[in-house]
């Protein structure tokens, strides 16, 4: 009973082991599916300028991480105005004048 537990686990140890090399190699790295790329929904910015002379900073995932940025640009005098646009469904683009 005891021998059979171990001849068990060495071939379920064994498969695993050839399966991970198998799934590892550059063969299987090379097929079609893992070359396909994502495609966005939009390109940065999502979002149209709020008017003239707007400039385009970055995107963020968080509405607080925008806003930081915002005021931080503003505290270094970076720029004199910003506003984040988004929602919930897209993330915060940052314009600055």
């Amino acid at each position: 009973m005891r021998l059979r537990n171990i001849t068990a686990t060495a071939a379920v140890a064994g498969a695993l082991v050839t399966g991970g090399l198998a799934l590892a190699s550059p063969a299987s790295a090379a097929t079609p599916a893992a070359q396909r790329t994502l495609v966005l929904k939009c390109t940065h910015p999502c979002s149209d300028p709020p008017g003239p002379g707007w400039r385009y900073i970055d995107n963020y995932f968080w509405a607080s991480s925008c806003i930081e940025v915002g005021n931080r640009g503003i505290n270094n005098r970076s720029w004199s105005r910003y506003q984040c646009y988004g929602s919930t469904w897209t993330n915060y683009d940052l314009w600055v004048i």
